[in-house]
């Protein structure tokens, strides 16, 4: 008997959060399906394609995910292996079993009665793969980090160390070059760096494990991180410019601070400021102007 990976998406997960994962046959998938507290997961829900759902895991790394749909209605989204969406809406849950049985049955998914969706440009796919809610530091994140932060500032203090060396120098100037080049890297990347040091110097042997869905998370070290709950949270803020022409806009400091008094701070070097939002979105978030400071 065929079995195919199912998993469960409940309203207000992130794309790509998903529990209860393992291999169920078709008969188990519709009883999966059949007790999923439609009703009362379809409140006050956004439609999209990170809703509550059913997804089924193909054999020709394809997707079919039952969800809900508007109008009080259902929809099957069937993604294929070459990332085309299709989809096709019933009014009662049970009417889209038999496309289900096919899925489990047929070798190459019939499409009969299906529409497909014009979805240029979109990432779809994060929507139906399971995704790792594991952050911590590579060398490549880093990288990245540095230039997406820096880059410019870096740029424009090679385009101004050029302009100064190329002008004739004597004695009297070498003391004037001294501070010129000093104000340049401060202000040109130098202030950059000391923030990226220590941010690298915060987070690098660290690891944050959270999704926007679970109320438990863990933060700290790669090897023992400990075990939080968002229940205890009493705020979090945002440290971070607000003002996007600023040369340090990009920089950000979460601090989250717990009703028993403990803090910690994470940097967006470890996950981005607007992903950790979106991961506390039912807390209470105080934004704070300022220079993000470790």
């Amino acid at each position: 008997m065929t079995q195919l990976i199912s998993k469960v998406q409940y309203k207000n997960f992130e794309a790509g959060e998903f529990v209860d994962i393992r291999k169920r046959n078709f008969e188990e998938t519709v009883d999966l399906i059949s007790n999923f507290p439609w009703e009362t997961q379809r409140k006050k829900i956004e439609i999209g394609l990170t809703n509550p759902s059913i997804t089924i895991e193909g054999k020709n790394n394809d997707f079919l995910k039952v969800a809900l749909y508007y109008n009080q209605k259902y929809v099957l989204h069937y993604f294929d292996d070459k990332q085309t969406l299709f989809t096709k809406s019933f009014i009662h849950l049970e009417d889209g079993f038999s496309f289900i049985k096919k899925y489990f049955e047929q070798s190459s998914f019939d499409l009969a009665g299906f529409k497909k969706e014009i979805t240029w440009f979109q990432n779809n796919l994060i929507h139906f793969t399971t995704q790792d809610f594991r952050y911590y530091l590579t060398p490549k994140s880093a990288w990245n980090y540095l230039l997406w932060t820096s880059g410019i500032s870096f740029i424009l203090s090679i385009v101004l160390l050029i302009v100064v060396l190329m002008k004739p120098l004597n004695l009297m100037d070498i003391g004037v070059l001294i501070l010129v080049l000093s104000v340049m890297f401060l202000i040109g990347g130098g202030l950059h760096l000391i923030f990226f040091f220590r941010y690298y110097k915060h987070v690098r042997d660290k690891i944050l494990i959270m999704s926007r869905g679970n109320d438990i998370f863990y933060f700290g070290s790669l090897d023992k991180p400990v075990k939080y709950d968002k229940k205890d949270l009493l705020e979090y803020t945002i440290t971070r410019i607000r003002q996007s022409r600023n040369p340090f806009s990009r920089f950000a400091v979460a601090g989250l601070k717990f009703k028993d008094g403990t803090v910690i701070q994470i940097p967006n070097l470890l996950v981005d400021d607007l992903a950790m939002e979106n991961k506390l979105f039912e807390y209470k978030r105080v934004d704070k102007n300022g220079f993000p400071f470790l």
